[in-house]
C-alpha cells in the first residue's frame, strides 16, 4: 500500500477536524460557536497581558509559568474584582508612569502601551470580574 505524504495527512486531519467542529456546532444549535467567539479587543488585551504583564502578574488562570517576582503582585482577577476597579480607573493607572528608577521599593514600571492597547488590556481585566 502506498504511504500518504505528510502534507496530505495534515490536510486530511485538518478537514476531519473542521468537519467535527461543524458537526458539533450543528448538534449544539450554534451554542459552541457562540461560546468560543470572543470580542477581538478582549482577545488582543489578553495577548498583550500574556506578553507584557505575565512576568510579574498572574494574568490568566491557565498561565503557563509563575511570575518571576518574589514579592507578590495582585493577579488580574484580584484587580478585576476590587470594588473600585472600573474602565476609567484601569485606563488611568495603565497610562501613567509608575516608577522613576529612584523609588525603592520598586513599583510597577510604565507599561508603555498605546491608548488602543490600554483599552484592550482594560477590557480583558474587566472580563475576569466574577458575576
Amino acid at each position: 500500500m502506498m504511504q500518504m505524504k505528510p502534507i496530505v495527512r495534515m490536510r486530511r486531519a485538518a478537514a476531519v477536524a473542521g468537519l467535527a467542529g461543524a458537526l458539533l456546532c450543528a448538534a449544539t444549535g450554534g451554542a459552541f460557536a457562540q461560546q468560543t467567539a470572543k470580542d477581538p479587543l478582549l482577545v488582543h488585551g489578553e495577548d498583550i497581558a500574556r506578553r507584557q504583564c505575565a512576568a510579574c502578574h498572574i494574568v490568566a488562570p491557565d498561565q503557563q509559568s509563575a511570575p518571576i517576582l518574589k514579592q507578590p503582585t495582585p493577579s488580574f482577577s484580584d484587580i478585576a474584582n476590587r470594588p473600585t476597579t472600573s474602565t476609567d480607573s484601569l485606563r488611568k493607572f495603565l497610562a501613567k508612569t509608575h516608577w522613576d528608577m529612584q523609588t525603592i521599593p520598586m513599583r510597577m514600571p510604565e507599561p508603555l502601551l498605546t491608548q488602543e492597547q490600554v483599552a484592550a488590556v482594560s477590557r480583558y481585566i474587566l472580563s475576569l470580574r466574577e458575576p
